[in-house]
């Protein structure tokens, strides 16, 4: 059953799922490594302009004359200055280069020379150094969304012809800012779109990879009660959906036999009640038919036989029918298996037709005493019809197990049939008719309460070449009685 609750994701399926998580996952991996791409470009692009106007620096200093070494932010010890014929602005023509401006700030802060010239107006916002001082960009830089200012400059204080001034060599970051808004502008589109690509992608992939579970599907609704024997194909990629094949075929080889069980022994159970039945039908009409009743005292004995034949294999249905169902209940208790079978040689032993040989050793185990003499029952009811003039039964303890034999000199089973023999509605002997062969379900039913008991049964012979049926069960603690 189907439930119709839960939310939107509970009733997605594979392939929607996958297809979700896979877009989710390109989106998160494009997100961090934008995020990482764009730090790096930023501290890069950075870096370069901070290395160029450090490179110009030192160049213009060295052009002044100036000798020139590592400083610190705060400046250092000492006093620079620098005694030129020229005025400011033609020393702002020979320090000029494309693309880095220059400028030169009084004690006032106010930009006196600039190099060019527009760059007069340009503030970079450089804080007044006194003669000796150094200040660097990187030091105070706030960053802004992408990472960089419009500038990055170096400056130093220094005496020019006497004056207190400030010299700026600064690097404007326009390029590298477009550039990162560049690459931001295709992440947040690239993003999305990859995100697409691959959610069509796994759509694809998995739609295809899902195929055979479709086609799987499809062999197994159209495989009804009438087509058991059909299977569905196993694709040879040896992964989940070719062991998914393979389990199908077990189970449709399962429901198969379990089919088939079925039909043979509703087929079985039904031949079985027939023929006590048309006995039953034929002998009560026959007895009806004669008014004076004298029928009835004559026809009885057959009526009491087949009602108790029809009684005993309507028992053993019903015991199997629990075996098939739940398995057998057993009431188990500390069991005397040697007055078990005592009882039982006790009740056969009147009515037999043959000699009943006993040799009983006093043994004790864990049981159900009624289910163990439906056992003892079962094989010496099986003795009793093939056996030619003599039934031995004997009971022993044999290391940890208790051992009970039935041997008699009938027919012996071939090896071929030894196992077959207890399954139900079996028959060796075909030409043995209903009426005087039993059921076929008293060895199939001692197998199962043996088993559940967990013992074996088997059929043999023993050193003499007689039938031997012998049952073997655990002893309580190793132990035999007396």
């Amino acid at each position: 059953m189907i439930s119709s609750g839960g939310g939107l994701l509970d009733r997605w399926g594979v392939r929607e799922r996958s297809t979700a998580a896979a877009a989710l996952l390109i989106l998160l991996v494009m997100a961090v490594a934008g995020a990482v791409l764009l730090e790096v470009l930023s501290r890069a692009a950075v870096g370069a302009a901070h290395d160029q106007a450090v490179t110009r620096q030192t160049e213009i200093l060295q052009e002044l004359g100036l000798p020139w070494g590592p400083r610190s932010a705060e400046g250092g010890a000492g006093q620079t200055a620098v005694f030129t014929q020229a005025g400011l602005g033609e020393l702002m023509l020979r320090l000029g280069r494309p693309g880095v401006i220059v400028q030169i700030q009084d004690a006032e802060g106010r930009v006196v020379a600039a190099s060019p010239a527009s760059a007069l107006d340009t503030d970079l916002s450089v804080p007044v150094l006194e003669p000796g001082q150094s200040s660097d960009s990187s030091a105070t830089r706030k960053e802004d969304a992408l990472g960089t200012d419009d500038f990055v400059y170096v400056a130093h204080g220094m005496y020019i012809d006497g004056v207190s001034l400030t010299l700026t060599v600064a690097v404007p970051m326009a390029l590298q800012q477009g550039t990162l808004e560049t690459v931001s502008l295709f992440l947040l589109v690239g993003g999305p779109v990859l995100a697409l690509l691959g959610a069509a992608l796994m759509w694809f992939l998995v739609g295809r990879s899902l195929a055979p579970v479709r086609r799987i599907t499809g062999q197994v609704r159209r495989i009804g009660t009438a087509r058991l024997g059909e299977r569905v194909d196993v694709p040879p990629t040896r992964d989940e959906i070719a062991a998914l094949a393979a389990t199908m075929n077990g189970m449709l080889d399962r429901l198969q036999a379990s089919d088939r069980a079925q039909r043979r022994f509703v087929a079985d159970t039904s031949h079985e009640l027939r023929s006590p039945l048309a006995t039953l039908t034929t002998t009560i009409e026959v007895a009806a038919s004669d008014p004076s009743g004298a029928t009835w005292p004559e026809v009885s004995p057959v009526l009491r036989s087949q009602s108790r034949r029809m009684g005993r294999l309507v028992e053993d249905l019903l015991t199997l029918a629990k075996v098939d169902d739940a398995g057998l209940r057993l009431r188990t208790a500390d069991t005397d298996l040697d007055e078990v079978v005592r009882e039982e040689v006790a009740r056969i032993r009147p009515a037999s037709r043959h000699e009943v040989r006993v040799h009983l050793d006093p043994v004790r185990i864990r049981g159900d005493a009624s289910r163990l003499q439906q056992v003892v029952r079962n094989l010496l009811s099986n003795a009793e019809r093939h056996a030619a003039t003599w039934i031995t039964v004997s009971l022993r303890a044999e290391a940890e197990e208790a051992v009970v034999a039935v041997v008699n000199d009938g027919d012996t089973i071939a090896p071929e049939d030894r196992d077959r023999v207890f399954e139900r509605f079996v028959r060796l002997d075909d030409s043995r008719t209903r009426d005087t062969g039993g059921s076929g379900l008293g060895l199939a039913i001692s197998r199962e309460i043996v088993a559940a008991h967990g013992g074996t049964i088997s059929a043999g012979e023993d050193s003499r070449g007689h039938c031997r049926f012998e049952v073997r069960l655990p002893l309580e603690d190793g132990v035999p009685a007396g």
